[in-house]
């Protein structure tokens, strides 16, 4: 795979300020979100992001949950971008600028989620990643990952994008619903929900 460097998500941290990227999140990540973790009981305490960018989500995750969050990410831009968003809300996150792919701490967490974030990765680096979402996972707590998938409404994004030359992602590879499953159940995670979306799908489990 070709594997994006930390001034790729530098770049593309910078563009989330744009109005079409904060209304993207919003209006499709954050309502997706919404949808696949709604009436299930979300536990209050720590939340970890795994590859959070500026860290959107977790925001609106720890307002609503009370969830105290703890960011990771490789691109410095994007946690000093994040670290202004949450001061906004006067929460102050732990961030740490580090790569996935390596990122170990002692310590477990009651909520560990990513989305926009496995799809970067293939074959036994993607399982890796996965695991490292796992790992940091308390026992009873809950997993969830939001990852776009190879449907028409992806594929017509994805070559409109590309067209307009406004594809900034890089190296994509989107993930089948069966192939998504499959990562949960072969690490004995308990689904809870899957929902599927225009261009994605969701999962929430919990480790038992």
């Amino acid at each position: 795979m070709l594997s994006q460097t930390a001034s790729d998500w530098d770049m593309y941290a910078q563009n989330t300020n744009k109005w079409m990227i904060r209304a993207y999140y919003y209006f499709t990540v954050w309502r997706n979100y919404q949808f696949l973790i709604h009436g299930l009981s979300i536990p209050q305490g720590q939340l970890l992001e795994l590859g959070s960018s500026t860290g959107q989500i977790s925001l609106r995750l720890a307002l609503k949950y009370n969830l105290s969050p703890t960011l990771v990410d490789k691109s410095l831009v994007a946690l000093t971008q994040a670290y202004q968003n949450f001061r906004l809300k006067q929460i102050s996150p732990t961030l740490l600028n580090k790569d996935i792919m390596d990122f170990r701490v002692n310590k477990r967490f009651d909520v560990v989620h990513s989305h926009g974030l496995l799809e970067h990765f293939s074959g036994e680096e993607r399982r890796s990643v996965f695991y490292t979402h796992k790992l940091h996972t308390r026992k009873g707590g809950w997993l969830i990952c939001l990852v776009p998938c190879p449907d028409i409404f992806y594929h017509i994004k994805r070559w409109y994008l590309e067209k307009m030359g406004q594809w900034i992602f890089g190296f994509e590879e989107p993930i089948h619903t069966k192939e998504f499953i499959h990562l949960f159940t072969d690490e004995n995670l308990i689904i809870r929900r899957i929902r599927r979306f225009p261009g994605w799908v969701g999962i929430v489990a919990q480790r038992m």
